[in-house]
């Protein structure tokens, strides 16, 4: 009996512990588990463009970049002409972006008085914008290295809300030129708002922004120098949209050192995204110039940037406005000295054989000495003339001294140097063959007027396309000069 009561106690226990393991102990996981982040069949990335023209294309370059290195869909905002949109703080540049939208602006403008002066209304006509595939093929980029690229040409709108793609639900920011953690990266949902109204950003990230925006004004104006290292992608690449803040500076944003992305970085320095030729009249004006001065490679390109030069002039009145100074407000003996050094800087960066051509003495005998000296003592800049000149620098080149230079050039002061040989004279003493568009016009040779109209890229009503297409112009004709040709950005002190 003892026994029985033994044994029935030990199932008793047996069983109070089978119902405690039943009912509290955690019962074991589904061999499929969901994963902790959604997966999406296609993933994207972005950037807010600012800058000049050089800033935005760097930057579609970084982004190609960055979509081969996490096999993203690239999706491309417009190519901003004109009068550029600054680099600003991501919040900011943000805020600049969305608010680009023109036509919302010129209604804006046109139905607000109050807004007449302000100068987002006074400067609408300053800058327009265009699809990057009106000049560039994209297609070969895709082909060549299999990246998904979308171009974003309505609207303003990125992240929840692109106008370039639909269900966007899964958003990230990244910008290194903001944050100073390598790791800020800014998680978006649906309950964030984001846009014209403001943002919500918690304590730690306002506080951050509000010291990194005291070393930025600390610094000169120059941005942080933080860097994304290659591994650190991997912490975002489960997320469906990557929005970048500026993408321009390349060393910020690091990539893998692989044999793929070495022949892309190859690529784009030499056939990918270099050449703007998608624009068949554009490009038809191009050949013309070139054609004009010789032919391909008969030739060299010379820009001169002369309000750089000035604005960092130490002679210049620091109480004055540096940027409404030009080169007619310096004295005499400074524009000489100036001169003088755009002489030595030009000499010092071409090569060797066309610097010796350039500082020998003209051949005494041919039809470009002949026309020199008619017009130093008959000094005039008619049409007619101008073309004497290019005729007798093309004969020289070609029949006397394959080596002399003859320049396409390019500058922020006066369409025609030839017209002001008081402040152009040593320049042109030692390299007289320069010739600009205002030649080109006059020749009729260059026309950037009647075309613009007919193409349907270009339908930004009250801007003068012929100044905004004027960087693609040159550096159309310039990649046509010779091998190695001069692009001059003087720092004159």
């Amino acid at each position: 009996m003892t026994r029985l009561h033994r044994l029935l106690y030990y199932l008793v226990i047996l069983l109070f512990f089978f119902f405690l393991s039943i009912t509290f102990l955690p019962r074991s996981q589904p061999t499929t588990i969901k994963p902790t982040s959604p997966h999406h069949s296609t993933k994207y990335l972005s950037w807010l463009p600012h800058g000049e023209f050089t800033d935005q294309h760097e930057a579609f370059r970084n982004a190609i970049r960055l979509g081969q290195e996490m096999n993203r869909t690239v999706i491309v905002p417009m190519l901003r002409l004109g009068k550029p949109l600054l680099w600003q703080p991501f919040e900011q540049l943000e805020q600049a972006y969305r608010n680009q939208d023109k036509n919302n602006l010129r209604q804006i403008c046109e139905t607000e008085e109050r807004l007449l002066n302000d100068p987002v209304c006074t400067t609408l006509n300053d800058w327009t914008e265009i699809p990057w595939s009106s000049l560039f093929n994209l297609k070969a980029i895709s082909i060549e290295f299999n990246i998904p690229i979308i171009e974003r040409t309505k609207g303003h709108g990125w992240g929840l809300h692109d106008t370039a793609v639909m269900d966007i639900t899964d958003v990230v920011v990244i910008d290194a030129m903001t944050y100073s953690e390598n790791t800020t990266f800014i998680p978006m949902d649906k309950k964030t708002t984001w846009g014209f109204l403001g943002r919500q950003f918690n304590q730690r990230i306002m506080k951050q922004q509000e010291e990194e925006e005291e070393e930025y004004n600390t610094n000169a104006g120059l941005p942080l120098k933080t860097v994304i290292k290659p591994t650190q992608w991997k912490d975002v690449e489960h997320r469906q949209y990557i929005q970048f803040g500026a993408l321009s500076s390349t060393p910020r944003y690091q990539v893998h050192s692989t044999s793929r992305q070495m022949a892309l970085r190859k690529a784009l320095n030499r056939h990918l995204l270099v050449t703007p030729d998608q624009m068949a009249p554009l490009k038809a004006q191009a050949d013309s110039v070139i054609t004009t001065l010789g032919g391909m490679n008969h030739f060299s390109s010379l820009r001169l940037n002369f309000a750089k030069v000035i604005a960092l002039d130490a002679r210049v009145n620091k109480n004055a406005t540096t940027s409404m100074i030009t080169m007619d407000d310096l004295d005499t003996a400074t524009q000489k000295e100036l001169m003088d050094a755009v002489v030595l800087e030009v000499f010092g960066d071409i090569p060797i054989n066309q610097a010796v051509s350039a500082a020998m003495p003209v051949n005494p005998d041919s039809k470009l000495a002949r026309v020199l000296m008619e017009q130093r003592q008959q000094p005039s800049s008619s049409s007619f003339e101008r073309q004497q000149l290019l005729d007798a620098c093309i004969d020289y080149r070609e029949n006397i001294e394959h080596r002399y230079p003859i320049y396409y050039l390019v500058n922020d002061h006066i369409p025609s140097p030839a017209t002001r040989p008081d402040i152009y004279g040593p320049l042109l003493s030692f390299f007289p063959c320069l010739f600009t568009k205002n030649d080109m016009k006059q020749w009729n040779k260059l026309d950037m007027v009647s075309w613009p109209s007919t193409l349907s890229v270009l339908q930004d009503q009250g801007v003068d396309y012929e100044i905004m297409l004027d960087p693609m112009l040159d550096i159309l004709i310039a990649g046509q000069g010779k091998h190695i040709y001069i692009y001059i950005i003087l720092f004159y002190f």
